[in-house]
């Protein structure tokens, strides 16, 4: 029998299209856009989904888009379907969306939390103009060795290394470009610019670890229903203690995601479901050939997940009465 891990994206670029047409077809999906616009006390749905040309507003607020995809996606095959997996876990801010969806966090704190995240990261590089990229073709070892060098050293840091060839860099701008560039022209690299504001996962961000710890105290975190994987240390999070301080040092460590997925791996899971709107970690697991990922990006996507999943239940029925 397949054993089967649920992943959530964090920050990435999305197909609004496909979630406009999420928002009309499910109840549930609209619905849950109605429960985040009712909480953050904006219109979640006109804000993102009906302004075609609120892109200024869709970069800034990006991460609260993912975040409530995630959750309506997840409450829409959660309805259809039994969900039971092995083990939970999210990419960078997917991971609340994880908690959430383990019951380890409530929909409406984890906005609030979310929301002061954001607002701190802001004010890391409040006087600080910033650059993130994406670095592909390049191994770990490689970027760090560059962005060691005496003119980047404390200006570029690595947030997220996605695979052996994929990581983030992040920080000063000048010399985030500059770093850029040296991995384009000198070692063939494919970069992409990510539309962000802010730096995530690195240590400009460790002096406000006590303000975020002051608001994450006042959230109620539970125990949840299924091992969740903490992505700064692809440990498994066992007691509320483990998540509070995984969500702490989350915010100044980077994204260890190669290592979480194969963390998850080591557990016998063969079947990754990204609930989301995109299917950025569905690509990354493409390298890993005895493993198979579905997304849920589209609506024939999310029909061939949802039959999965019913397969799954069958199977799993079937073995219990045996």
């Amino acid at each position: 029998m397949h054993k089967i891990s649920f992943i959530f994206p964090g920050y990435g670029f999305y197909n609004i299209k496909f979630l406009k047409s999420f928002f009309k077809k499910h109840t549930i999906i609209k619905n849950t856009f109605n429960e985040a616009s009712d909480l953050l006390h904006k219109n979640i749905y006109n804000n993102f989904l009906k302004n075609n040309n609120n892109s200024i507003y869709i970069n800034k607020n990006i991460y609260l888009l993912t975040f409530i995809s995630s959750i309506a996606i997840y409450r829409l095959l959660n309805q259809e379907i039994s969900i039971k997996p092995t083990v939970l876990a999210g990419h960078s801010l997917g991971q609340y969306s994880a908690l959430v969806c383990n019951d380890n966090m409530s929909f409406r704190e984890a906005l609030k939390i979310i929301t002061i995240r954001n607002k701190i990261m802001l004010l890391a590089v409040k006087n600080i103009q910033v650059l993130t990229l994406v670095v592909i073709g390049l191994n770990y070892v490689l970027v760090k060795q560059i962005c060691s060098l005496t003119f980047l050293i404390d200006q570029v840091f690595i947030s997220i290394i996605n695979s052996h060839k994929q990581v983030v860099i992040t920080g000063n701008y000048s010399a985030v470009y500059t770093a850029g560039k040296i991995f384009k022209k000198q070692f063939r690299a494919k970069i992409i610019r990510l539309p962000t504001s802010i730096t995530s996962h690195c240590i400009l961000l460790k002096k406000y670890k006590k303000i975020f710890s002051n608001y994450l105290n006042k959230i109620t975190i539970s125990t949840g229903k299924y091992p969740i994987i903490s992505n700064h240390n692809a440990a498994i999070m066992y007691t509320i203690q483990d998540i509070y301080l995984a969500s702490i040092k989350q915010i100044y460590k980077k994204v260890q995601w190669e290592k979480s997925i194969k963390k998850i791996i080591s557990m016998g899971i063969d079947v990754f479901i990204e609930i989301g709107p995109g299917q950025i970690l569905t690509n990354l697991n493409k390298k890993y050939f005895n493993v198979a990922s579905y997304a849920t990006s589209s609506n024939q996507k999310l029909s061939l997940v949802m039959d999965i999943l019913k397969n799954h239940e069958k199977k799993n029925c079937f073995s219990n009465r045996s």
